[in-house]
């Protein structure tokens, strides 16, 4: 990944969560984070990762967040100045969940042990 795709993926990440905390109005965002941001070479795509501590909202936020895409990439591209802004695509990441879940399978394991 060049340089200034890096930049861009930091910039991005780093207004959709100040426009997701100031902009969008709806209770159940409010614990999203957005993990990271992967932007294609020619600026078309970004994938959008987000988290959540309430595993059983993914759905209902990726369904907010679909829903106010236009109104986010909008947003967005005041904030971040792009020739073209690119299309957002929102996926959950769950690899903070797979880390906590190895976590607490390690403290089994040395339970067991002990």
């Amino acid at each position: 990944m060049s340089v200034r795709i890096e930049k861009i993926n930091n910039e991005i990440r780093k207004q959709l969560m100040r426009i997701i905390q100031e902009e969008v109005d709806d209770p159940s965002m409010r614990l999203l984070t957005i993990t990271r941001v992967d932007t294609t070479g020619d600026l078309k795509e970004s994938k959008v990762y987000f988290s959540l501590l309430d595993q059983e909202k993914y759905a209902k936020c990726k369904k907010v967040l679909e829903k106010m895409k236009g109104f986010i990439k909008l947003n967005l591209a005041k904030r971040v100045l792009l020739k073209k802004m690119p299309e957002l695509f929102f996926f959950p990441d769950k690899s903070i969940k797979y880390s906590v879940d190895i976590h607490q399978k390690i403290e089994e394991l040395k339970d067991e042990k002990d």
